[in-house]
C-alpha cells in the first residue's frame, strides 16, 4: 500500500481502481499560484527521486511558483538513482541539491524542455518514454528511451498534452490515465515496458489525459 498522490482530475475508474488495491489517495487541488490548466498537477510542486516504489518525493515550495513559463516548472525534472534529466536554466537549486546529496554519482542532463517530468514516462532507473525530440536527444546517447509520436494526449487549454503527465510507476506497473493502447505508437510501448519486466495499466476506450503525473509515495 502506498499514498499515490494524483490530479483531482484523474479518470473515476483510475481512482476506484487505486483504491481497490489498497492505495492511499493524495488528490491534489488547484494550486493558486500557477495557471488553471496545471493548478492540479503534482509534478509541479512533487519530484519522486527514484524509480523504485520506496523512492523518496521531494516537495517544492509552493511560494516560488508563478503563473508564466519558467516560473512554474522548477520542480518539473525526472530523477532516478543513475539520472537526473531536466532543464538545468529553468529547475530548482534546492531539487538539484537534493538529488545530488542522495545520489552523489548522479549525471544531470540538461534538455531544452522545461516540463520534463511531463513529457516523460519513467519506466525504471534508466529506461524512459517520452514524444519530445529535444529530450530523446539528449539522453538516449546514456540511458534506453523510447520516442513515440506526439499528439494522442489531451491537455484542456492546450493545444495537446504529454505521455508523461498522463502515466505514473505504481508498484511494478504503469498506470496511464486513459487508454493507451489507443496510441499510434501502443505496440512498440507495450513491449518497451513489457521488456523491462513491468505490467501495464489503462482505462479502456477513454483519451488519454494529462494530469500531471501519478506520484507514488511510500508509506
Amino acid at each position: 500500500m502506498s499514498l499515490i498522490h494524483i490530479s483531482k482530475d484523474a479518470y473515476p475508474e483510475v481512482l476506484e481502481a487505486l483504491r481497490d488495491e489498497g492505495h492511499q489517495i493524495a488528490l491534489e487541488g488547484p494550486k493558486q499560484a500557477v495557471s488553471e490548466a496545471i493548478a492540479a498537477h503534482p509534478d509541479i510542486l512533487l519530484c519522486k527521486l527514484g524509480a523504485a516504489p520506496e523512492s523518496p518525493v521531494f516537495r517544492g515550495n509552493e511560494s516560488l511558483l508563478g503563473p508564466v513559463y519558467p516560473a512554474d516548472v522548477p520542480y518539473n525534472a525526472v530523477v532516478t538513482e543513475r539520472f537526473m534529466i531536466c532543464n538545468t536554466k529553468t529547475v530548482s537549486a534546492d531539487l538539484l541539491s537534493a538529488a545530488r546529496e542522495l545520489y552523489p554519482d548522479i549525471r544531470i542532463i540538461h534538455v531544452p524542455q522545461g516540463y520534463t517530468k511531463c513529457n516523460v514516462v519513467v519506466v525504471d532507473e534508466s529506461h524512459f518514454i517520452t514524444e519530445d525530440a529535444g529530450i530523446y536527444n539528449a539522453i538516449e546517447a546514456f540511458a534506453e528511451c523510447l520516442l513515440i509520436e506526439p499528439g494522442a494526449v489531451l491537455l484542456p487549454g492546450f493545444n495537446r498534452g504529454f505521455i508523461g503527465g498522463a502515466s505514473g510507476r505504481i508498484g511494478d506497473e504503469i498506470w496511464f490515465n486513459g487508454d493507451i493502447s489507443l496510441h499510434p505508437d501502443w505496440a512498440g510501448i507495450k513491449s518497451f515496458i513489457e521488456g523491462c519486466g513491468l505490467g501495464i495499466c489503462f482505462v479502456p476506450g477513454r483519451s488519454l489525459l494529462d494530469i500531471g503525473s501519478i506520484i507514488e509515495e511510500a508509506l
